[in-house]
């Protein structure tokens, strides 16, 4: 249980940064913002995104090579993959629903009940590439960052699959 805590006090930082980012937008630089300022900290909020991707993809390497030393480490390596999994959709839901509260026109289709949830089940569906949802990415950012989403999950996927097959043939080896 220690562990896991640790876990996601780890991973819980990229949900909560674009909420707090967003927050300091809202509260000192929406009012007197010219466009240029509003692109520049879009930029500026999608560097945030590709650094906690960055963080999430090298995480996935590092315990990939963990697991490899392990003897047992096949289970483990499919459950710190959905932790992963779970961890980079819960953090494009909160960078598209930050974008969508910014602007309802980022994306079309979104409940007005459970925005959230309906960005979470988006993003989990991006990244596990069935997307069946109805939400559609409407503005530039918005297809920016489903972009990004959808080559994290490519890039996620081959390291899953091309290391998995490893784990189960030193396995089986040992």
């Amino acid at each position: 249980m220690k562990n896991f805590v640790k876990y996601l006090n780890r991973h819980g930082v990229f949900v909560i940064l674009p909420f707090f980012m967003y927050l300091i937008f809202r509260l000192m630089l929406v009012e007197e913002c010219n466009e240029f300022e509003r692109y520049g900290f879009g930029f500026f909020f999608f560097f945030f995104l590709i650094i906690s991707n960055f963080y999430f993809v090298l995480y996935q390497t590092e315990k990939i090579h963990e697991h490899e030393d392990n003897s047992g480490g096949r289970f483990k390596f499919l459950a710190h993959t959905l932790g992963i999994i779970f961890f980079l959709s819960l953090t494009f839901a909160s960078y598209y629903w930050c974008l969508f509260d910014y602007n309802k026109s980022s994306f079309l289709k979104v409940s007005e009940a459970n925005e959230y949830l309906d960005f979470f089940y988006y993003s989990f569906g991006v990244f596990i590439m069935n997307n069946t949802s109805e939400i559609q990415p409407n503005s530039l950012y918005a297809k920016l960052f489903v972009g990004t989403e959808m080559l994290t999950a490519f890039i996620t996927l081959i390291l899953i699959l091309a290391n998995y097959k490893d784990l189960k043939a030193k396995k089986s080896l040992s």
